[in-house]
């Protein structure tokens, strides 16, 4: 089992590329929002229960998923408070003999500005300027053990998507 680890700050396209990397490698996709959107319908972002709850559910799909040899792409934003979190993904999967490969996505902060504010994002909690800002606060660097770093400013989804099946070596489907 695989889990290919796809983060990047706020707008930097890890959904769009997931989504194109998925129509490449017919991996099935288990992005960001649907353990952010299930938590936040129960509990509201403001609640201490909904971290805990987004953990847990990553948690369990993680070890599940790799228990039943089904690889993964997954999004997710990395900030300076998730490296525990990350860690017990990453612990999740490779005690149970999977392996995550993680990707960084990152571009200039004119192009991240330029996306946040665009139609496609306007359901997501960052879709404006002043919230960009705010998160990017609390980046976090890159994740140790980071296999592919891409700059895609000026790259198209498709691109990136292929350059990590290369790169990662992944079979398409």
């Amino acid at each position: 089992m695989q889990l290919i680890f796809i983060y990047g700050d706020p707008g930097t396209g890890k959904l769009t590329v997931a989504r194109e990397l998925q129509k490449l490698t017919g991996l099935r996709l288990f992005h960001n929002h649907l353990t952010v959107d299930l938590a936040s319908s129960l509990f509201g972002f403001d609640n201490p229960d909904y971290f805990d709850y987004v953990r847990s559910l990553r948690l369990e799909a993680f070890e599940r998923s790799t228990k039943a040899n089904i690889s993964l792409i997954f999004t997710f934003w990395y900030s300076s408070i998730s490296q525990p979190s990350v860690e017990k993904y990453q612990y999740a999967i490779e005690s149970n003999g999977g392996q995550v490969l993680f990707v960084r996505l990152h571009c200039r902060p004119e192009i991240l500005e330029q996306r946040v504010v665009s139609a496609s994002r306007q359901n997501w909690k960052i879709s404006s300027i002043a919230d960009l800002r705010a998160a990017l606060e609390n980046t976090g660097d890159v994740i140790p053990g980071t296999h592919l770093e891409i700059e895609n400013s000026d790259l198209s989804p498709e691109v990136v998507a292929e350059m990590i099946v290369a790169k990662l070596e992944l079979q398409r489907s």
